[in-house]
């Protein structure tokens, strides 16, 4: 997790809030939401002192967010349930909100906020979340936007390329990186390893982006200090943008590190941009593949898995196979390389479907988030690498019926 500089704004607004039974913090991934939670907490728990804070990740099952929060018994001390990244699926008609992925940690946060005690939730999310009965209706909301120009300075600062810019400089790539933190901490490994200048890489970007449309990537910039329909809009502009640059920053920083690797005198490149992929994933996203040591270099597990996988292949071990397309899959949608997640876990759901195994529905829940993060033409350019027509077209009415069930269970 990065430096966090900033966002006193949005800290008071969430302490505003803090008699509510709970917070959610939603936005685009890598603005800065688990690092502005991290820098709420010991206010709220200063709050209510001698309680507990119990983290566990949005993936978690209530199994095991259960054996997180300890013994059960009646909550008499102040606790705080933090869920980071919420798995949720956008869909039509709930006024831009999501229905959550996994309807069990969907039933038992509901309980959570409803029942009364010394009990809080924060959580963060991509999207703002819709729980049963209209249980988030008693919860703060917070839409995390861009950076502040002063904020984006204060952080770039600390970013050892991007400090060595000049004003004009600095502005153009907050503009370009739509204001969001990890881009501009891409940006800032890209500029210190990738060997190109500022001015080349900056104007590479912005032509893509004129492209796409952007001809001016300031141009979210005003409404910051916009009312609110137009600050909505400016979010949504930047966000885009980030989507955009963002592709193309990762893309870079993959090919850096292949290069790297292949010569030794240039290894501690690959061991840089490791890092930075890394800190994209968290150590949340990190546990999720279940290796032992807590290895968390991204290259490593890559090439462990993507060994592994070859050994299965050749002894025909399908079952083998198909776990170790999921986990790399997971690396991949980990390391900000989403298409070619969707590759793999739509070759991990074959490979179950064929054999029948229960692993069917975990990868249906993958492929649903990533279809959101990514948008259904992009999600379908990516699965039609490996499916036939008639095959996507019969993934994609999974993925909705997939959904719908979902959302029948919480109804």
């Amino acid at each position: 997790m990065g430096e966090f500089v900033g966002r006193h704004a949005e800290l008071r607004e969430l302490l505003g809030s803090a008699r509510r039974p709970g917070l959610v913090v939603h936005g685009m991934p890598g603005i800065g939401k688990s690092r502005l939670v991290t820098e709420l907490l010991p206010l709220l728990e200063r709050e209510r002192p001698g309680g507990r804070t119990v983290r566990v990740p949005g993936s978690a099952t209530v199994a095991e967010v259960m054996i997180a929060l300890g013994e059960a018994r009646p909550v008499t001390e102040p606790i705080i349930l933090v869920v980071d990244d919420f798995a949720a699926v956008p869909r039509p008609g709930t006024g831009g909100r999501a229905e959550p992925v996994d309807a069990g940690l969907t039933g038992f946060l509901t309980a959570w906020v409803r029942e009364a005690g010394p009990r809080r939730l924060v959580m963060t999310s991509r999207y703002p979340v819709t729980l049963p009965g209209d249980a988030h209706r008693g919860l703060a909301e917070l839409h995390l936007g861009p950076l502040t120009g002063a904020d984006a300075r204060l952080l770039m600062k600390s970013l050892p390329s991007l400090s060595g810019l000049g004003a004009d400089e600095q502005a153009r790539a907050w503009a370009f990186c739509g204001g969001n933190p990890r881009a501009l901490e891409d940006l800032d490994t890209l500029l210190g390893h990738g060997g190109e200048e500022f001015a080349g890489l900056a104007e590479r970007l912005e032509r893509v982006l004129a492209d796409n449309g952007v001809v001016d990537p300031a141009r979210w910039v005003p409404s910051l200090q916009a009312g609110r329909d137009e600050a909505a809009a400016g979010r949504a502009l930047a966000e885009a943008i980030t989507t955009i640059v963002d592709d193309i920053l990762v893309g870079e920083l993959l090919s850096v590190r292949q290069t790297a690797y292949r010569d030794a005198d240039t290894a501690d490149r690959g061991l840089a941009v490791d890092e930075q992929l890394g800190r994209r994933a968290g150590l949340a996203g990190w546990q999720r593949l279940g290796l032992p040591g807590g290895a968390d270099d991204p290259a490593a597990i890559e090439h462990h898995l993507r060994q592994a996988l070859a050994v299965d292949a050749e002894r025909g071990n399908r079952a083998a196979m198909a776990s170790g397309l999921h986990r790399l899959g997971v690396v991949c949608a980990l390391t900000g390389r989403l298409p070619a997640a969707v590759t793999l876990h739509c070759r991990a759901l074959a490979t179950e479907l064929a054999l029948s195994t229960p692993e069917a529905p975990i990868e249906l829940a993958d492929l649903s988030r990533l279809r959101a993060a990514l948008g259904d033409a992009p999600f379908r350019r990516a699965a039609a690498e490996v499916l036939p027509a008639e095959s996507l077209n019969g993934l994609v009415r999974m993925l909705d019926n997939f959904v719908v069930a979902t959302e029948s269970r919480l109804n």
